[in-house]
């Protein structure tokens, strides 16, 4: 925690602030460890804060203990006001993407500082992460991998797509996870052409292929994995396009290096399916950052212009998507090595039949 202060204070005199306002809940945590729902942080250059209301000082307390603890009462912003001109800081910055214009009226109106808008602070420091937090994922994705073993077991014609979430989630719980990362898709046949069609009532039937994409949330940290299998034998289109996305993938995956552009890597794969003839069937970007959020830093699409570095974790993730047919979708949690990549999902990925 010392170490993501030091760097976080160094972004102060990049963007010509004498201290941070940091009100982004996922950043707080980040910087903090603070875990409470209630709270923001002053940081400067040799001074930290966490200014939260009674419910939670003592969590506070035993959590950030790197801050001064500060309770706040009926208005935040008067009682940060007292805070910062102690400190004397006459140029504050916030987190641009996280404040609202209402809310930025009334920091302005109450707080004697100059507002700064800056983008991306913290944002940019959870980009690459610590050997702790990596093994922290890698323990998560361990259990996702056990997870599909389970399932594996409960899929079958006739079971309903709500049911095999809430028993997939039910067994993340039992093994530890703190919560599911995101409302868990299974989409069978025809649903497959959805890339995020969530469970419904629908009854998988013989001949379907399905869909699973799921994560947890282990000590803080997100985990996210999706594997398609079929109900039965596949027929011949069916293992042609899922031949096409496993190639796409693992393809990718080989390719993962760091000093690749995020839009290069994102190119080993698109050009594979372009070429197959289904270019309009991949509509979406190849993976995203996982850590803190499901979502995040970096993003792996066409346009991201991220070079790849040692310590970034993404999902590689490709899919072909045909309405009225169903869907495809592989995907893995990697991360950048000094050499390579380091898959973190294990689970088979050749089409599974049950």
């Amino acid at each position: 925690m010392d170490e993501r202060l030091s760097n976080f204070r160094k972004t102060l005199k990049d963007n010509a602030v004498d201290a941070m306002l940091i009100t982004n809940p996922v950043n707080r945590r980040y910087l903090s460890r603070f875990e409470g729902s209630s709270g923001v942080l002053l940081i400067s250059s040799d001074e930290a804060f966490l200014v939260t209301d009674f419910r939670y000082t003592e969590q506070a307390a035993n959590q950030a203990r790197e801050f001064t603890i500060h309770r706040w009462q009926d208005d935040l912003y008067k009682n940060l006001a007292p805070i910062i001109k102690e400190a004397g800081w006459d140029k504050l910055g916030f987190e641009a993407k996280d404040i609202v214009f209402s809310t930025y009226k009334d920091m302005n109106e109450k707080l004697p500082a100059e507002l700064i808008p800056v983008e991306d602070a913290v944002e940019k420091l959870r980009l690459r992460k610590s050997e702790a937090e990596i093994e922290t994922m890698r323990s998560g994705a361990r259990i996702l991998d056990r997870a599909y073993e389970f399932i594996l077991s409960a899929v079958k014609p006739g079971r309903v797509e709500k049911e095999l979430a809430l028993e997939l989630e039910i067994y993340l719980l039992k093994q530890g996870a703190e919560e599911r990362a995101f409302q868990f898709i299974v989409a069978s046949g025809e649903r497959g052409a959805m890339p995020h069609g969530t469970a419904s009532e629908k009854r998988m039937q013989e001949g379907d292929l399905v869909t699973i994409d799921y994560g947890a949330v282990f000590d803080g940290y997100a985990t996210d994995m999706t594997r398609t299998l079929v109900l039965g034998k596949a027929d011949q289109k069916q293992q042609e396009i899922y031949n096409l996305v496993l190639e796409a993938q693992q393809e990718a995956v080989r390719a993962v290096k760091p000093g690749l552009k995020a839009s290069d890597l994102d190119a080993v794969a698109r050009n594979i399916i372009d070429s197959s003839g289904y270019a309009n069937y991949f509509g979406h970007g190849l993976g995203h950052g996982i850590g803190l959020e499901t979502h995040e830093q970096p993003v792996l699409n066409p346009r991201s212009s991220t070079v790849l570095e040692p310590g970034m974790m993404v999902t590689i993730e490709p899919g072909i998507y045909i309405r009225d047919w169903g869907g495809v979708r592989i995907e893995d949690m990697v991360v950048i090595t000094g050499s390579g990549g380091e898959t973190l999902t294990a689970s088979p990925r050749e089409l599974t039949a049950v």
